[in-house]
C-alpha cells in the first residue's frame, strides 16, 4: 500500500473565490498522491493571531509527518521571507510574519530552514505577487510531499517572527488574563490555562471570574449546568478558561472580543456558627 502524503491548508481565502482551488489543483499537479484536507478557510482576512490559534488547535491532532500548509499572508509579493519548520514530528510551510508563534509554544523544534534553493521554485516570470498559495507554497508543497528533505531548500535562518503574545498577570491577587480567540459560538477564550490557575489555588472551584468589567460567576464543567441564558466560565477541550452564554454568545453580551480583560480571584467565605 502506497504511504500516505498526507497534507493540510489553512488559509483566510474564504471558499467562494478560486484560491483554494488552484492551490489544491497545483499541489495535486506536482504530487498526484497527495491526499489534501482543509483545516480551514474562514480565518478572517489578514488575521494572523487568528489563524496561529486555528493551527495550533488543530494541527497536532493530525498523524506525525503530516505536511501543514499556511497561508495567512497579508505581507504576501514583499520580501518576508517563507518558512519550513518541523515541529514535534510536523512539518509546517508558512510565511515568515508570526502564525507559527502558538505551535512553536506546544511542539519542540527540530529543524526549520529559509526557502531559498531556486530549483524547488517556479521562474519569476510564473509567480504572482499576490497570490503566493498558488505559485510557490503549491509547488513546494508538492516537492516536499514527493520526499525533498527540507534540508535543501534553504539554510536556517537567523530568526524568525513570533507574536507578542499577552501572558497571564498577578495583580493584588487577582489573575490577569486576555481574550485571544472568539468561535463561532461567540464563546471567549482567554489565555489563562487551567494549570495557571492551579499553581496558584487549591480550589478552583471557589473562584469568581469577571469578564471586559463584568461579572460571569463561578467556574462550571460544562455549559448545561447553567440555565439557557446565562453566563459561565469554565476550562474548554483546550484547557484554556472560557467566558461562555448557555445558548447564547458570550461576545454580545459581554461586548467582549479579542484582546478584552479577563480577571480571576478567589471568593473568600466566613465559616458562621450556626
Amino acid at each position: 500500500m502506497a504511504k500516505r502524503r498526507l497534507v493540510t491548508l489553512l488559509t483566510d481565502f474564504g471558499s467562494a473565490d478560486p484560491y483554494v482551488a488552484a492551490m489544491k489543483g497545483t499541489i495535486l499537479q506536482y504530487c498526484p498522491m497527495a491526499d489534501i484536507v482543509d483545516i480551514s478557510h474562514n480565518i478572517p482576512p489578514h488575521q494572523i493571531l487568528h489563524g496561529a490559534f486555528v493551527l495550533a488547535n488543530s494541527a497536532p491532532c493530525f498523524p506525525e509527518g503530516t505536511l501543514h500548509v499556511v497561508v495567512v499572508d497579508p505581507g504576501v509579493g514583499t520580501d518576508r521571507a517563507i518558512l519550513v519548520g518541523q515541529f514535534g514530528g510536523h512539518l509546517f510551510l508558512f510565511p515568515d510574519n508570526g502564525v507559527i508563534s502558538l505551535i512553536k509554544q506546544m511542539l519542540p523544534l527540530e529543524g526549520i530552514v529559509s526557502v531559498r534553493n531556486e530549483k524547488f521554485l517556479p521562474h519569476t516570470s510564473e509567480i504572482s505577487h499576490t497570490f503566493h498559495g498558488r505559485d510557490i507554497f503549491a509547488p513546494l508543497a508538492g516537492h516536499i510531499l514527493n520526499g525533498v528533505d527540507i534540508s535543501n531548500l534553504g539554510p536556517a535562518p537567523s530568526r524568525y517572527k513570533l507574536l507578542d503574545m499577552p501572558t497571564p498577570q498577578e495583580e493584588n491577587g487577582e489573575l490577569i488574563g486576555r481574550i485571544i480567540y472568539v468561535d463561532h459560538f461567540g464563546n471567549l477564550i482567554s489565555n489563562i490555562s487551567q494549570e495557571d490557575l492551579r499553581r496558584r489555588w487549591a480550589s478552583p472551584e471557589a473562584l469568581q471570574v469577571q469578564c471586559n468589567g463584568q461579572p460571569v460567576g463561578k467556574l462550571a464543567v460544562t455549559y448545561g449546568h447553567v440555565a439557557a441564558g446565562k453566563p459561565l466560565a469554565l476550562f474548554n477541550s483546550m484547557g484554556l478558561v472560557e467566558v461562555a452564554v448557555n445558548f447564547g454568545q458570550a461576545c454580545d453580551m459581554f461586548k467582549a472580543g479579542v484582546g478584552a480583560e479577563v480577571r480571576i480571584r478567589e471568593t473568600k467565605y466566613l465559616d458562621v456558627d450556626a
